[in-house]
């Protein structure tokens, strides 16, 4: 079936939100001892905002996708709603792994030696 509740998509996005807000807290208060905590985890902290910020686009979409399946564009938006039960099913999980990368700290890839380049 293509009906998903709007808590199908609500429950994840909070969850992903929740990832977003520690690790806004926790790289602020690692960089103020060490700046190299908020370089090491620039890529996947940007990442991880694009996908939080992204879920909330898609279920926006996807609550007025519901409301506007029965009219004239029935068939668009249906595939809004479609679409957005596909990210929050394989692209939004993939916060948990940016969010763990950022947590595990900038010392496995600051440590290296200069001269071991």
């Amino acid at each position: 079936e293509n009906d998903v509740s709007m808590h199908h998509y609500l429950m994840p996005l909070a969850k992903a939100f929740g990832r977003l807000q520690q690790a806004t807290a926790w790289l602020a208060q690692r960089s103020m001892a060490n700046p190299d905590e908020a370089g090491a985890a620039a890529c996947e902290y940007l990442r991880l905002f694009a996908l939080v910020a992204l879920g909330y686009l898609w279920m926006r979409m996807a609550d007025i996708g519901r409301s506007k399946r029965d009219g004239e564009e029935a068939l668009f938006y249906q595939a809004k709603v479609d679409t957005a039960r596909f990210y929050f099913e394989r692209i939004l999980p993939q916060t948990g792994a940016l969010f763990a990368s950022i947590m595990s700290g900038a010392d496995g890839m600051m440590k290296f030696n200069d001269e071991a380049f």
